[in-house]
């Protein structure tokens, strides 16, 4: 294979390893998916990365210039260490970057995965004509990242964009004892328990079972959309005000081909949020699917390597 500008995307999750192989393109070449060592030992995990990254260059004989990594938790200002890893506590300062370079044998790029992801959909996705927009993966949490004037905007520690942090309602349920923010109530939790309180016959809708359940008219399943759109809204309304983006770009498996959650986030905010931030607003899906991770993590590499 030819090995020209070719890079590793490598998506480090508390459940699974995953490393694609990507041209600068974004065609994802290959993927392979390795489970998470658990206890999740910095040692341990690079370990079956290490393993994971030979097999696949192996199996393809590539010779990727470099890789991008997706680390769990917010990355520091000089994207080398996790300053906070809520599912990886014991790699707080630790040198992250610099073991998996020296492991892999290849230079290295890090950031935060959903800070990858915006960079993913700014090259390849449904960023790629906006300079100024906010990107949020809503899954088991809310992620998010703010692009200014064509740049990914990190703050002063590396820690900017935790837009699941925003506060909608100061009495409300709490994530990592921060009360009332969004994560609360938009997060898989919250989707599970909307699920749980409308599906009282013994099924159990996965989130993407509720999208198609929404897509045919099914009066809950439109309910814990309609929901889930009108409490992000709370929180958009604000980053509108505060950012003034041309988009909002959703990502993650709970939006995942959502018609109607769209629909129904677009009207909301746009009763909500003041005409100047609305009149031209995009709010679009992301395009790079599932493996937006990999993805945006070899975007990364690329961005910082040209």
């Amino acid at each position: 294979m030819n090995s020209s500008r070719l890079a590793l995307g490598i998506d480090i999750g508390g459940t699974n390893l995953k490393v694609g192989l990507v041209t600068e393109t974004g065609r994802l070449i290959d993927k392979e998916t390795t489970p998470t060592p658990k206890p999740r030992d910095l040692h341990a995990v690079v370990a079956a990365l290490t393993a994971t990254v030979r097999g696949l260059c192996e199996k393809h004989q590539a010779q990727p210039e470099g890789a991008g990594i997706g680390a769990p938790g917010v990355v520091d200002e000089t994207m080398q260490t996790v300053l906070w890893a809520p599912n990886f506590n014991d790699w707080l300062g630790l040198p992250i970057r610099q073991t998996i370079a020296d492991a892999i044998e290849l230079p290295v790029v890090m950031d935060n995965d959903v800070n990858n992801f915006a960079v993913g959909e700014h090259r390849w996705g449904a960023a790629q004509n906006f300079k100024h927009f906010v990107a949020c993966a809503m899954g088991t949490g809310l992620g998010g990242a703010v692009y200014t004037d064509g740049k990914l905007y990190r703050g002063a520690r590396g820690a900017a964009g935790e837009m699941g942090f925003t506060i909608i309602a100061p009495e409300g349920p709490a994530i990592m004892d921060r009360q009332g923010v969004v994560e609360a109530y938009v997060g898989r939790a919250a989707f599970d328990r909307l699920v749980d309180e409308r599906f009282k016959t013994g099924e159990f809708p996965t989130p993407r079972r509720i999208t198609e359940l929404a897509a045919q008219n099914e009066p809950r399943a439109k309910e814990i959309h309609d929901i889930l759109a009108k409490q992000l809204s709370e929180a958009a309304a604000t980053w509108l005000h505060l950012l003034n983006p041309e988009a909002i770009i959703i990502g993650g498996g709970t939006t995942h081909q959502a018609d109607y959650f769209f629909e129904r986030f677009d009207f909301y905010l746009r009763q909500r949020a003041l005409p100047p931030h609305t009149e031209k607003l995009h709010i679009l899906p992301g395009q790079l699917g599932y493996y937006a991770g990999m993805l945006g993590a070899a975007a990364l590499w690329f961005e910082q390597s040209s």
